[in-house]
């Protein structure tokens, strides 16, 4: 009884905590913006810091939420929101080598992975629950049956168990292809290399000098190659991934993720000027000579996916 009322309460804050960083990104892109490191509609660091301050200020006879000042729940909610998300941040980096969220353009931040501004709202947050929602949310489960907690708590167990496995076998398939793409590249340079090096010092010589100086043509139409063969074959789970990922630590992968999202911009670029050539039809002139150059133009161009 006991863990399945903090297992649901958990789930409820994650889903809050999802809207939350939904509406957020929405307004500030402008554009729909479904964020999270889970596939489904809940963010877990949220659960789970809501989850935490209920637990101090609910279990501990030292921080009754009752009789504890608001500048004190502020402040344990804030440290402990700091020392959450730092640690989650730490954690997601080194099993992933990626970051989901990164502060380095906001004030008075540690890493990127906390800030000040961001740990004070979460501290003002902390106080909304152990204030309001605290209690709100101890009718609930003290009028609930047993049974129906059980019940619930299991099925939403399942489905977020699930939800993780997806995620992580999905995620880690997409650093596996990009691994596989820069191996690729590697191994091609380095055989043109070796080849040149047969030759005897000069060619070796004269085929590095080759190579940095054709860094932004021949090298990157070779990445460009290996890009065209992997990406046909990207699951939606993968494209999310490249999506809700700030940025990938690894300098390899981050290359690779702004070229493997500049190529998928520039399918999605095609397609639209396929759909308006199809949509105008013939009049007269065949469009294909403009259609064409403004598909290079959007190929060529880019954005982030």
């Amino acid at each position: 009884m006991f863990l399945s009322v903090y297992f649901i309460d958990f789930v409820v804050f994650s889903f809050i905590g999802w809207i939350y960083e939904c509406t957020y990104c929405t307004c500030k892109t402008k554009h729909w913006q479904n964020w999270g490191f889970l596939f489904g509609p809940v963010c877990p660091i949220y659960g789970s810091g809501a989850v935490a301050a209920m637990m101090v200020f609910g279990l501990l006879p030292q921080f009754s939420a009752e009789n504890t000042p608001i500048w004190e729940v502020f402040l344990v909610c804030a440290a402990g929101s700091a020392v959450l998300e730092f640690g989650t941040s730490w954690i997601l980096e080194k099993l992933f080598h990626a970051v989901w969220w990164d502060y380095s353009g906001m004030p008075l931040n540690v890493q990127g992975r906390i800030c000040l501004p961001a740990t004070l709202g979460f501290g003002v947050a902390g106080v909304l629950i152990v204030r309001f929602l605290l209690p709100f949310m101890r009718g609930l489960h003290q009028d609930a049956h047993p049974i129906a907690n059980e019940a619930a708590a299991l099925i939403l167990m399942a489905v977020i168990s699930a939800d993780l496995a997806l995620t992580v076998a999905s995620l880690t398939r997409l650093l596996a292809r990009m691994e596989a793409i820069q191996h690729d590249f590697n191994e091609h340079m380095e055989e043109g290399y070796q080849i040149a090096q047969a030759e005897g010092p000069v060619a070796a010589t004269e085929y590095a000098a080759m190579t940095v100086k054709s860094a932004g043509s021949r090298a990157a139409a070779l990445l460009t190659e290996q890009l065209q063969k992997r990406t046909e074959h990207l699951t939606g789970g993968e494209l999310y991934h490249l999506h809700v990922i700030r940025h990938f630590k690894k300098y390899d992968r981050k290359a690779l993720a702004l070229r493997i999202r500049e190529k998928l911009a520039g399918k999605r670029v095609h397609a639209a000027e396929m759909r308006t050539v199809k949509d105008d039809g013939p009049k007269g002139d065949s469009p294909k000579g403009g259609a064409d150059a403004n598909l290079k133009s959007g190929a060529d161009g880019g954005g982030e996916a």
